[in-house]
């Protein structure tokens, strides 16, 4: 078993933080006002950097997904949210950026660390007759 591709709930935490990005990214793309409202992110006159927020979280959530029947994607995942959590942590703490960003940096954290832990339980020793 590839380590990587972990177990029953492992799969089902890559099911939900896929579905979760690909719903957001979805939201963004075709709600942008709306949802940058609801982000305490201002839209300006162009709703561009929204709409290309919500194309780019749809293709993470695809890739997500997709780290379903392709086990290198976890990876993929992991290091995203990883990036993702300093990104906003950072944005939050010294760009004034909006204070649900450390919201949006918990929720990724936990995202991180349950998957993390998922995998690391559902690891399973290698096997002397392998």
């Amino acid at each position: 078993m590839n380590p990587l591709a972990g177990g029953p709930l492992s799969r089902l935490l890559i099911l939900l933080i896929g579905v979760h990005s690909c719903a957001l990214g979805l939201g963004l793309l075709f709600l942008p006002r709306r949802m940058a409202g609801l982000l305490g992110m201002e839209c300006g006159p162009t709703i561009f950097f929204p709409s290309q927020a919500g194309i780019f979280l749809l293709i993470l959530g695809v890739v997500y997904l997709l780290a379903l029947k392709e086990p290198a994607y976890v990876l993929v995942l992991l290091l995203s949210k990883a990036a993702a959590v300093v990104f906003l942590v950072t944005h939050a703490a010294f760009l004034s950026g909006s204070p649900i960003l450390w919201l949006a940096a918990l929720g990724d954290g936990g995202m991180l660390m349950a998957l993390s832990i998922a995998l690391k339980l559902e690891r399973r020793p290698p096997s002397a007759l392998s």
